[in-house]
């Protein structure tokens, strides 16, 4: 990162993106997360295809 500026994620996210693709998926490092827990990390998202997002709450813990 020093030499560049930017670490290899940041170097990883920058070619995704400009190849075209929205987000990617890492692994999670909260507390408790087992390897197979993911997370979705977008970079663009809104209202309209391929970026919107719709979240989908059943158990109302988001309200």
């Amino acid at each position: 990162m020093q030499a560049s500026g930017q670490s290899r994620t940041q170097a990883l996210t920058r070619r995704l993106i400009a190849k075209g693709y929205p987000a990617m998926l890492v692994r999670s490092f909260a507390a408790g997360a087992v390897e197979t827990d993911l997370n979705l990390v977008l970079w663009k998202w809104g209202d309209d295809p391929p970026g919107r997002l719709a979240p989908i709450d059943d158990e109302g813990r988001l309200s």
